[in-house]
């Protein structure tokens, strides 16, 4: 199998638990491995026969932008659940990177994976 990645897409979303998260949109920045067979589309040359980052990358910044949630579990969750159903890969791994909540911390990070049985 084959893998198409994006890498380090930044978007923003209402996310949090405290009281302080929950009044403006925070920066996370997403990573996401979506395993497919790219080999028709190498053969083809043809956009339409592999999974297009670019529709992707913006359906994942229109949930983080129009989303409210507490958790980056939960938010995680629409994302990957949108990328299967949408896209078809075989597998999907999902990062979400909340760069900017602990002064301690260069980074805070949740990652799932999702794979067709």
């Amino acid at each position: 199998m084959d893998l198409v990645k994006i890498q380090g897409l930044t978007v923003h979303a209402l996310i949090g638990v405290f009281d302080f998260e929950r009044h403006a949109k925070q920066r996370l920045i997403l990573d996401v491995d979506m395993v497919t067979d790219l080999s028709l589309a190498a053969t083809t040359d043809d956009v339409n026969n592999t999974i297009d980052y670019g529709k992707v990358a913006q359906r994942l910044a229109d949930i983080a932008e129009n989303s409210s949630y507490f958790l980056l579990e939960a938010l995680a969750k629409e994302m990957l659940d949108m990328i299967f159903s949408e896209f078809k890969p075989q597998k999907v791994t999902l990062t979400v990177n909340k760069p900017d909540i602990l002064k301690e911390a260069v980074n805070v990070a949740i990652s799932m994976t999702r794979e067709r049985s």
